[in-house]
C-alpha cells in the first residue's frame, strides 16, 4: 500500500475513533451524578443566604445555577464548558431576553439543564414596584420562556420548573406569599462568587472556590451574561473536583410541574397545553414594570446588575 493511502487510512481511523469516544462521553454525561428533587408545594424557599432551609444536598456538594440569560456571546459557551464536563445546571432565565433569544431558551432545555425564571426584565428591587408590576414582571418573565420553548419536544419543555429567584435577591414577603399560591419555589443560594463586579475571571475562580469551601455545600450563583464568568468557569470546576466537590443537578420533584399548573391563576402551565401569549407591557405600564421612567427606554442592559452582592 503506498504511504499516501497508509495516511489517509490511519486519519480516517483515529479521526472515527475520537467520533466513538465523543458519542461514548454525550451518552455518559446524558444523566448528572445526582438529581436533588425539590418540594415546590406552597412555594417553600431555599437557600441559607436568607432562608433556613437548604435544598437537599450532602456534604462536599454543589449545585451551579446561572441566572440573567440566555445571553448569545456567552451562554453557549458555558453550556460547552457544563457539556465537556458532565455537569447539568440550573438557568434563571430573563423573560427580555428569552423571548428575543429563544432558540438558545431551547438549546439549554435540550441539553438537559433544569430552566427556572427570573422576571420579565430584571427590575433590582421587585419591593420598588407596585404590587400589580411585580406581579406583572414575574408573570410575563414565566410566559416569555414557555413561548421561547412552545415548539420544542415534550421532554424539553419539562426542563421549565416551577422555580423564580428574585431579581438582587430582593424578595418580599407579599410576593413569596403569592408565588406560593401558585406552588412556585424560591430558589435563593448558599453562596456567590461576586462575578457581576468588574472583577477579572481569576478573582472570580478564587471567590467561588473559597466561599464555597466557607460551607461546604450548596447553591452556587454565577451569571451565564459575563465572559469573565465563563472564562472562570473551567478552574472553578477543576478546583471543586480536586477538593472532593461533585455537582448535583436541581430539579422538582415529581408532579411539581403540574401541581403548580393547577393552581389557581396558574403562573405556568401544563407541559401538554401550548403556551400562553406573552402579555404586552407598553408605555408608561412597561416601565413602571421595569422600574423606569415612563419616557426611557426599558433596555434590559440597564437593568442586569444585581444590588446585593452574594458572597
Amino acid at each position: 500500500m503506498k504511504p499516501g493511502r497508509i495516511v489517509t487510512l490511519l486519519a480516517l481511523v483515529v479521526g472515527l475513533s475520537a467520533s466513538l469516544a465523543g458519542g461514548a462521553q454525550a451518552d455518559a454525561c446524558r444523566q448528572p451524578d445526582r438529581t436533588a428533587e425539590i418540594a415546590t408545594r406552597g412555594g417553600p424557599a431555599y437557600g441559607t443566604l436568607q432562608y433556613r432551609r437548604m435544598v437537599p444536598l450532602a456534604m462536599k456538594e454543589v449545585a451551579l445555577t446561572f441566572d440573567d440569560g440566555p445571553d448569545p456571546h456567552t451562554t453557549r459557551r458555558v453550556l460547552d464548558i457544563l457539556d465537556a464536563n458532565c455537569i447539568k445546571a440550573t438557568f434563571f432565565l430573563v423573560g427580555y431576553y428569552a423571548e428575543r433569544h429563544p432558540e438558545i431558551v431551547r438549546e439549554i432545555a435540550a441539553r438537559g439543564h433544569t430552566i427556572g425564571t427570573h422576571t420579565w426584565s430584571h427590575p433590582n428591587n421587585l419591593r420598588r414596584l407596585s404590587t400589580a408590576a411585580a406581579r406583572r414582571q414575574i408573570r410575563r418573565g414565566f410566559a416569555a420562556v414557555e413561548k421561547a420553548l412552545a415548539a420544542a419536544p415534550p421532554a424539553d419543555r419539562q426542563r421549565l420548573a416551577p422555580f423564580f429567584r428574585f431579581p438582587g435577591l430582593n424578595d418580599s414577603k407579599h410576593l413569596m406569599a403569592w408565588l406560593g399560591a401558585r406552588n412556585i419555589a424560591t430558589l435563593s443560594c448558599e453562596f456567590g462568587a461576586d462575578d457581576w463586579k468588574r472583577i477579572g475571571a481569576r478573582q472570580v475562580r478564587r471567590r467561588a472556590v473559597r466561599n464555597i469551601a466557607s460551607v461546604g455545600r450548596g447553591v452556587l450563583i454565577l451569571h451565564d451574561t459575563k465572559p469573565h464568568t465563563a472564562a472562570a468557569l473551567p478552574g472553578i470546576i477543576e478546583d471543586l473536583r480536586k477538593r472532593g466537590y461533585r455537582f448535583v443537578q436541581l430539579a422538582p420533584a415529581p408532579g411539581a410541574r403540574q401541581l403548580a399548573a393547577s393552581a389557581p391563576d396558574a403562573l405556568i402551565a401544563p407541559v401538554a397545553v401550548a403556551a400562553k401569549p406573552v402579555p404586552e407591557l407598553r408605555g408608561a405600564q412597561h416601565a413602571q414594570a421595569a422600574g423606569l421612567p415612563a419616557a426611557q427606554h426599558a433596555r434590559a442592559d440597564d437593568l442586569l446588575e444585581p444590588v446585593k452582592s452574594v458572597q
